[in-house]
């Protein structure tokens, strides 16, 4: 439901044309609409429009024929729509988590594997070939473990940062079924 203090300007609507509601659902899943997966094209489509208007909350307005209106698959069709965006949430946290945590993992070997040279420096003098060998093996690799894990924390989670705000968006979304005779 709308916050009633909310102005009417930061409220946007993705308007859907719907023939049945089957048009939600993907054709290959015959389970009752409960249980159903949403339409590949259908979760594109409303990705696709929520990105052109970002902005303050939203609503989905679905018009069907009055023909077609049935409240009680409105109830159920809601109710998926938003367990499945909340699933949809989870699933990017837990991307979110696996990612920080390998980059967090590729941070600590790069520093041992530089406080490993450290130790070698000081066991084997700096003069020793065998301490030069190993410097040039292990110097590189620890700074690349630390510069991959940095990229893993700080950069390669951008993307389901976003793409999981999407989701709570739909999750949060008010989902309004209309008669196209009443638009």
């Amino acid at each position: 439901m709308a916050d009633p203090s909310e102005s009417t300007e930061s409220m946007r609507e993705i308007a859907i044309t719907l023939d049945v509601y089957d048009d939600i659902f993907s054709d290959f899943d015959p389970r009752p609409y409960s249980q159903r997966e949403l339409s590949e094209d259908f979760l594109k489509e409303i990705g696709r429009r929520y990105m052109e208007n970002k902005k303050g909350r939203f609503e989905v307005r679905f018009t069907i024929p009055s023909s077609q209106c049935d409240p009680k698959a409105e109830v159920l069709i809601k109710k998926r729509l938003r367990e499945h965006f909340s699933f949809m949430v989870k699933r990017e946290t837990e991307n979110i988590n696996k990612t920080k945590h390998r980059g967090y993992l590729y941070i600590l070997i790069g520093a041992l594997v530089l406080l490993a040279d450290t130790y070698f420096f000081f066991m084997f003098h700096e003069e020793s070939l065998f301490y030069q060998l190993l410097s040039i093996l292990l110097i590189p690799a620890g700074w690349y473990g630390m510069f991959t894990g940095i990229g893993k924390v700080v950069d390669e989670p951008f993307e389901s940062v976003e793409k999981k705000a999407l989701y709570e968006k739909f999750e949060k979304a008010n989902y309004v079924f209309l008669p196209q005779e009443a638009v």
